[in-house]
């Protein structure tokens, strides 16, 4: 199983190279990123306003950072966001750049408030109720990776968790496939080798990411003089995505007597967990509103499923199939894993200032340790254990910033944002830079009982990517362009 995890994830993902080369345990930490990141979209509003709403509330999409912004609303109001994906990437492997461009629709927010006016709460202006679903993390992306290498092969890693192995001790949904399509081979001494090591080869590389992960929430918050809004919120972490990669090599110049092979996997992973959040938003002056929250660990139990398989073609395109079995030749089918994340703490400061009736410009700061994400209940304890002490080693304490600018022109609005998302990276080299840049914009209308906002996104983010763990590979290079596009109908009563 150690050996499996640490070749999915060098496989399916952007890890740094010094990362990869450690243990297997530092597998488990993209999941621990993944549950831990929060883009904040939720409404066309909070979007183009680059998610800076700590401080101001009053947004459905807003109370996923401040649940005070509960307390900001006066009267009870339903929301729904239905939103466009526009993904774009581009990467580069062995001086072949390769492009994919795909469009997908989901649903981003959706909630009701409700407002009650309490008659014998002296100094308290309103309470709040609310109802809703804000979605955190867009999964979906694909990546095309293609060129031509020499001296370097999948191979390679296959042979190195295979040398002084027997056989039949081979891991089934791994090196034991190579095997059993006779792509490595060993001597007498158990040292194993391939026909594909050290030749002329095209690699081809296919990463497909689809799903999403969001937050349910009921939250109250409640409005103290107009100065002092507090609020909290339970929320229900729920999320569900699969990660496809399929890797291919051909011999071009025709060395070997097989033509190429091809490995695949799938890996389904669901996501169930829960959180607190609390806040609060206070207007010291008029033109001036501060705001603090405070996000507990979300504890995060994942599930996950994993499948894969391997064929080799002949010369004469004669295929040699293999998928995982036992050892009485008995399809395993997939590979189950069950643990639990803890994601850190998060807190997050913000401040607005109000150009009274003429608009506003707020600022937001965000703080996260991802080191202290930590792994826990699983069906294998002692890697679960290890992969938390690597994690600390792996990760580090990032600082977000957010910031949006909106200008009010009677009863329409123009809106601007930006939001940096710093690299979760502490070690190695070759990612600690992938920082992720977010640029929105939007416009909207409102009156006393319906609103309409529209708001676009561009999300930007480069990295490097290692297709498997060997010395002699170069790392592909991945540009990320996603386009967000959303629309808000709000309905106030």
């Amino acid at each position: 199983m150690k050996k499996l995890v640490l070749f999915l994830i060098i496989s399916l993902f952007a890890i740094i190279t010094s990362i990869a080369q450690q243990s297997f345990q530092m597998g488990y930490y993209i999941d621990g990123i993944r549950n831990s990141d929060n883009y904040y979209y939720g409404t066309a509003r909070n979007m183009a306003l680059g998610g800076a709403f700590s401080s101001l509330g009053g947004d459905l999409g807003s109370v996923q950072i401040n649940p005070a912004g509960f307390g900001v609303y006066r009267n009870s109001e339903f929301e729904i966001t239905p939103g466009m994906y526009s993904l774009n990437s581009n990467s580069k492997f062995y001086n072949t750049n390769s492009e994919h461009q795909n469009y997908r629709f989901n649903l981003s927010n959706l909630g009701m408030v409700f407002n009650f006016k309490p008659d014998d709460l002296t100094g308290w202006e309103g309470v709040n109720l609310s109802f809703g679903y804000n979605k955190l993390n867009n999964l979906n992306n694909t990546y095309y990776i293609k060129g031509n290498t020499q001296n370097t092969s999948l191979m390679n890693e296959f042979v190195n968790y295979s040398n002084n192995t027997h056989p039949n001790s081979l891991n089934s949904y791994f090196e034991r496939l190579a095997y059993d399509a006779y792509l490595i081979n060993p001597d007498s001494n158990l040292v194993y080798s391939s026909p594909f090591i050290n030749k002329h080869l095209q690699q081809s590389h296919t990463m497909e990411s689809k799903g999403s992960i969001g937050e349910y929430y009921m939250g109250l918050g409640a409005n103290y003089d107009n100065k002092l809004y507090v609020g909290i919120s339970l929320n229900i972490r729920s999320g569900y995505y699969t990660d496809t990669y399929l890797h291919k090599e051909v011999d071009i110049n025709n060395e070997i007597a097989d033509q190429s092979f091809t490995f695949s996997n799938e890996l389904y992973s669901w996501v169930r967990g829960w959180n607190f959040k609390l806040g609060a938003i206070y207007r010291p002056v008029e033109t001036i509103r501060l705001g603090l929250s405070i996000h507990t660990p979300t504890i995060v139990e994942i599930e996950q499923e994993m499948s894969t398989a391997m064929i080799k073609l002949d010369d004469n395109n004669k295929p040699t199939p293999a998928i995982p079995t036992d050892e009485n030749g008995n399809n395993l089918g997939r590979s189950l894993e069950r643990y639990t994340i803890t994601t850190p703490l998060r807190t997050i400061l913000g401040f607005a200032y109000m150009f009274q009736d003429k608009g506003l410009i707020s600022f937001d700061y965000e703080y996260a340790d991802y080191s202290q994400i930590k792994f826990s209940d699983g069906d294998y304890p002692d890697n679960l254990v290890s992969a938390t002490e690597d994690n600390k080693k792996a990760l580090k304490a990032t600082h977000n910033f957010r910031t949006g600018v909106e200008a009010k022109l009677k009863s329409f609005y123009l809106r601007g944002g930006f939001a940096y998302y710093a690299s979760p990276y502490a070690s190695g080299e070759i990612n600690k830079n992938a920082n992720t840049l977010i640029y929105s914009t939007g416009v909207g209308y409102r009156d006393n009982s319906f609103s309409i906002d529209f708001g676009y996104s561009l999300l930007t983010k480069t990295e490097k990517y290692m297709l498997y763990n060997d010395a002699n590979l170069q790392p592909a290079t991945l540009e990320t362009q996603t386009g967000t596009f959303l629309l808000t109908a709000g309905f106030r009563f």
